[in-house]
């Protein structure tokens, strides 16, 4: 009789979404307008705010942005302000006015519209990242259709 041998699948998801820091002097709804044009997505505000405890004071926080859900990819794609009611998201990455993130993209090549996002006139610059590099990366759980 053969011996039969177990394996252990571990599947773990990966919750890091792919992110792109943008420095720009735009209003949020004047930027998401702006990449609805350019790159023909629909960005559209989100009617329930990203909730995040204050690091000193425990205090919710609300963080209102901006959603577009590519149906034929199954993408999602979240714009959010790093400063809003005076007080900023990501303490970490000041230089960023808005973070960009893609959840479940397999489409879209990110240097690439790195180099796109450079040469639009009101983007003063744009940086690649992670979730993961920010400190309230567990905080980061937006509301989505493709879950």
């Amino acid at each position: 009789m053969k011996k039969i041998q177990k394996l252990k699948l571990d599947f773990e998801e990966d919750d890091s979404m792919d992110a792109i820091g943008i420095s720009t002097s735009y209003s949020d709804f004047r930027l998401a307008w702006t990449l609805n044009h350019f790159f023909d997505w629909k960005f559209e505000l989100c009617d329930n705010p990203l909730l995040v405890p204050d690091r000193k004071t425990k205090e919710e926080r609300s963080f209102h942005y901006h959603h577009y859900v590519d149906y034929t990819e199954k993408m999602q794609l979240f714009l959010i302000k790093n400063k809003q009611e005076g007080k900023p998201l990501f303490e970490d990455f000041l230089q960023f006015d808005f973070v960009l993130f893609f959840k479940n993209n397999l489409s879209i090549e990110l240097e690439q519209l790195l180099q796109l996002l450079r040469k639009l006139d009101p983007i003063i610059a744009a940086y690649r990242c992670s979730s993961n590099d920010f400190t309230v990366s567990s905080y980061l759980h937006f509301e989505g259709i493709y879950e």
